[in-house]
């Protein structure tokens, strides 16, 4: 197909690699003339000033810009190579049978209420559909969950899963305290404690809800669906090892998942197996269910021309040039795997070392320089996972990229009432509040809040859907090992 020649306007920080010389002017505007796409801009972008607006040639003068070849320069010029996701080195597919039945089976949880597809569940995008988390005790999935008597929220947004088994992710959790650190060595909140045999990060990644209270484990006095005692609960929070035992005991006793561990470790009984086992079992499902190498804009960078819009291409040359996301998600990935403060409202019950804030990766690095900051998220399907930022604070992809132009006034003048009720009242609005998490922002952010195009960057962001996340409902197995419902 031949490439779609665009007329712009000279647009300060849409030509010269998008990089502003001044200030966007408001009464900038762009003239397109494509017959292939029908999405670019004809409304106004009210938030930004401005707007970019398509039709047919209005005999408008400016340089003829090649969409194609502009955005293929910018992409040359990124420190970080822009290349399409591929798919993950391949798993035994008896672990990741294992991995899929302990993925949704509620037994792991204490009084056997709640799977790892509760609050990641394929319909909602690999999350949950809530800006914080509930755990043992909700009824239900998804917002439903918040419905009705519930025990209290969590501190932070359940995280989406996809490609979490790509090579690139070595820190887990939004503040990463899971991480495979420089020298190979795994780093987790366990220390010492820590089972040998992990097969990475995303394995030790699962080895730590089912410890929390809040998410899995549940309280002494919490009897269990079945009306049994809670013995997970029961145990020490500071014995790790001990809950973990106990777990197997328990998949020990249920004849399903004795066959489903022989087939996955043929050369070791049962009880020569630890969790750890497990949590291989669970991160194989993981990578192989939730990996989504083939999105449109993977297409478009294997020299499929046609596969995005042409308002999906003016949001890329925003995106990796005048708009500066591309200063942090990079890579195939759309991450760097680093930790910014981005000024994001604080909202919920913050994290117990620090309530009621959450300072975010200073909880782990003990680095006063990282308080607010937290993991960049890839940006792979972010379309179908809303609400968005650590603590769930942005309800849409509209208000992340609001937020973005202007984060101080955005954290100024954020209002919380499309929350849920019993959420509005826990956000920190107060001056010295806001203040204090202003001033942690990231030098990454200082961005123009005039740049044009939010609607072309939402078609961008499109982009990096794959289509196939349509069949990830089908994923739901309709009866799992224990007998229990699942999610």
């Amino acid at each position: 197909m031949s490439r779609q020649v665009i007329r712009v306007l000279a647009l300060p920080g849409l030509l010269s690699a998008c990089v502003p010389s001044r200030p966007p002017d408001p009464s900038d505007a762009a003239t397109t003339e494509s017959s292939t796409s029908t999405h670019a801009d004809t409304q106004s972008d009210s938030e930004s000033g401005s707007a970019w607006t398509a039709g047919e040639d209005s005999g408008t003068t400016g340089p003829a810009i090649d969409l194609d070849e502009q955005l293929a320069a910018l992409l040359e010029a990124q420190p970080v190579p822009v290349e399409p996701l591929e798919p993950p080195a391949p798993d035994d597919p008896a672990l990741v049978a294992l991995g899929g039945a302990l993925f949704f089976d509620p037994i792991l949880s204490g009084p056997k209420d709640t799977a790892c597809a509760t609050c990641h569940h394929p319909s909602l995008g690999t999350s949950d559909g809530l800006s914080l988390t509930l755990g043992t005790g909700a009824v239900g999935l998804g917002p439903m969950r918040a419905e009705g008597p519930h025990p209290p929220f969590g501190p932070r947004h359940s995280q989406a899963l996809f490609n979490l088994g790509q090579p690139g992710f070595t820190h887990m959790f939004w503040d990463g305290r899971v991480q495979l650190d420089a020298r190979g060595q795994l780093q987790t909140p366990a220390g010492p404690d820590l089972l040998p045999g992990l097969h990475g990060p995303l394995a030790a990644q699962a080895m730590f809800p089912v410890l929390d209270r809040q998410e899995m484990r549940g309280e002494a006095d919490q009897l269990t669906v079945l009306g049994e005692p809670n013995e997970l609960g029961a145990l020490a929070d500071d014995d790790p090892q001990a809950i973990w035992a106990a777990l197997m005991v328990r998949l020990g006793a249920i004849d399903g998942y004795v066959a489903l561990f022989a087939a996955a470790y043929p050369d070791q009984s049962f009880d020569e197996l630890t969790f750890v086992a497990a949590a291989n079992a669970i991160a194989a499902y993981e990578r192989q269910a939730f990996s989504f190498p083939d999105a449109p804009w993977d297409a478009y960078l294997r020299d499929d021309i046609s596969a995005i819009s042409d308002a999906a291409k003016l949001g890329a040359i925003l995106f990796y040039g005048a708009a500066g996301c591309g200063a942090c998600h990079v890579g195939p990935l759309l991450t760097d795997h680093l930790f910014h403060s981005t000024g994001v409202p604080q909202l919920g019950p913050g994290n117990p070392a620090s309530a009621p804030f959450d300072h975010g990766r200073e909880l782990d690095s003990h680095d006063p320089a990282d308080r607010f900051a937290f993991r960049t998220p890839s940006l792979r399907n972010v379309a179908i996972s809303p609400p968005y930022m650590h603590d769930g604070a942005l309800l849409e992809l509209q208000q992340v990229l609001v937020h973005y132009g202007s984060p101080t006034t955005s954290i100024v003048d954020f209002d919380p009432a499309g929350l849920l009720p019993e959420l509005i009242g826990t956000v920190q609005q107060g001056p010295d509040h806001i203040a204090e998490i202003v001033a942690t922002l990231s030098e990454l952010l200082e961005l123009d809040p005039n740049f044009v195009g939010l609607s072309n960057l939402r078609e961008f962001l499109k982009t990096l859907t794959d289509p196939s996340v349509a069949t990830l409902p089908e994923l739901r197995p309709d009866t799992v090992p224990s007998g229990l419902a699942p999610p």
